[in-house]
C-alpha cells in the first residue's frame, strides 16, 4: 500500500471507530429508554387493572342493593 493510501485508510479508520463509538452510546440510550417505557407500561397496564377490579367490585355491591 502507497504511503498516501496508508494515510487515508488509517483516517477512514478513525472516523469509522469514532462514528461507532457514537452509535454505540446511541444504542445504550434506546435501550435504557425502551426498557424504561416498557416498565412504565407494565405499571400503566397494572394501575388500570387494579381500577377495573375497584369499579367492578363497586358495580357488584351496587347491583345487588337494587335488586332487593
Amino acid at each position: 500500500m502507497s504511503r498516501p493510501n496508508a494515510v487515508v485508510w488509517r483516517q477512514v479508520v478513525d472516523e469509522l471507530t469514532s462514528a461507532l463509538e457514537v452509535a454505540v452510546g446511541f444504542a445504550a440510550q434506546t435501550r435504557r429508554n425502551a426498557q424504561t417505557t416498557a416498565d412504565d407500561a407494565a405499571r400503566l397496564e397494572d394501575s388500570i387493572a387494579r381500577a377495573v377490579i375497584a369499579l367492578k367490585r363497586a358495580q357488584s355491591r351496587t347491583s345487588g342493593k337494587r335488586g332487593r
